[in-house]
């Protein structure tokens, strides 16, 4: 147990991996029983499919956004790295919270979703303090400003708003608490969250191994951004389909601008080239979502285009080389973690072709499948190193 509390990420990393894992295979039971007859999990007074999202936004990427954050963020800043006394009680109660919510969406328990999802906003804003302490600190010592981090907190502090609506929907059955809770998870939590590393890392990573690559991140793509999301998010959420196309067509524009100036032009490892592969995802999601506005019949394309093809894939590529990193391995892309790459590329654009056929069941069924069993490697494999000491001997 104590080797999970030996670095920030080890735990979170770990809770983040199982939950994958676990959702995938709930998922898949879901569908196979509801399109292929087999046997139903019990079930409380909320469906599965409007579980489904609330439980992939709010239990897959809080976990991997912490373990990262809290790695990250005194380095960006200059400071020591925390303790475990700062970030053990946050990894332990996002842990916490995701065994309590998996039990009870296995159980078809209500009252404990509402339970889980409680345990972990309290870790959530444990976590939130933790970050917002060295933001401070770093204010305080009159240091230039990390807007990294602050954009970083802004997307960790709407994701916290959005897992307190999907508390109330859980509780009161408030449609419009689900609606809004998706939104700002995806919309206010999760892409600006995703958009501000890639900001920060992908020219990093890239100047490291790239010869003669000129990193490019002006901080005016972090000040367009913000108002861009969120004029996309008040679009949605208010049915205005002007304001939602001219928001994603500009986001669209902004992040191929984005991939265009970063794409390395010179041999570049596989480590780096799937950050690249992933980010292309991005503007493709956006347009799809002007386009939507429009009335193109896409159904819910746009948000898998981006819900998996963008963030799940920088998921696994940015975890796989934090893991190699910090265990002491080579970095590489291991073969597992190339299975769980392509997989997840072939799982979007099966999910995106349900959508374009009115949500068709083979599709869906296949797109489910082909997600848990081809990450299930790579999750079972990440796994076992989080519970493990470093292999070159270092601690952490």
């Amino acid at each position: 147990m104590r080797i999970l509390f030996a670095a920030p990420h080890r735990l979170p990393f770990l809770t983040g991996s199982v939950n994958l894992l676990v959702l995938a295979a709930w998922w898949l039971w879901q569908l196979a029983a509801l399109h292929a007859g087999g046997t139903a999990l019990p079930q409380g007074d909320l469906p599965p499919v409007l579980l489904h999202g609330p439980a992939m936004l709010f239990l897959i990427f809080p976990p991997f956004a912490f373990g990262f954050l809290l790695t990250v963020f005194p380095r960006w800043m200059g400071f020591p790295d925390l303790n475990a006394r700062d970030f053990g009680p946050v990894s332990a109660l996002l842990a916490a919270g995701s065994v309590i919510f998996q039990a009870a969406l296995w159980l078809g328990s209500d009252g404990a979703l509402v339970a889980g999802f409680g345990v972990l906003a309290l870790g959530w804003l444990l976590g939130l303090q933790r970050l917002a302490r060295v933001l401070a600190a770093n204010r305080r010592e009159g240091r230039p400003p990390c807007w990294h981090g602050c954009s970083a907190l802004g997307a960790l502090t709407f994701g916290l708003a959005g897992l307190l609506m999907e508390i109330v929907f859980i509780a009161t059955l408030d449609p419009q608490a689900w609606q809004a809770g998706n939104r700002l998870g995806l919309s206010g939590f999760v892409l600006p969250l995703f958009l501000t590393v890639a900001h920060r890392m992908v020219p990093f990573f890239a100047g490291n191994v790239v010869a003669n690559y000129a990193p490019w991140r002006p901080y005016w793509l972090l000040a367009v951004m913000w108002p861009l999301l969120l004029a996309q998010m008040a679009g949605q959420l208010g049915n205005m389909e002007l304001l939602t196309f001219s928001a994603s067509a500009a986001l669209s524009v902004l992040t191929s601008l984005m991939l265009w100036k970063w794409w390395p032009r010179a041999k570049s490892p596989g480590l780096l080239m799937v950050l690249f592969w992933s980010f292309a995802w991005a503007p493709v999601g956006f347009a799809m979502n002007a386009l939507l506005a429009l009335g193109v019949p896409l159904g819910r394309a746009p948000d898998h285009a981006l819900f998996l093809g963008f963030t799940g894939s920088l998921i696994v590529s940015m975890v796989t080389r934090v893991t190699q990193g910090h265990s002491g391995r080579t970095l590489e892309m291991p073969m597992v973690a190339w299975l769980a790459f392509w997989s997840l590329q072939t799982t979007a654009m099966l999910r995106i072709a349900a959508a374009l056929m009115d949500e068709s069941p083979p599709q869906l069924l296949l797109a489910a499948a082909l997600f848990l069993f081809g990450l299930a490697p790579w999750a079972i494999h990440h796994s076992k190193i989080y519970s493990s000491p470093r292999i070159d001997g270092k601690s952490g």
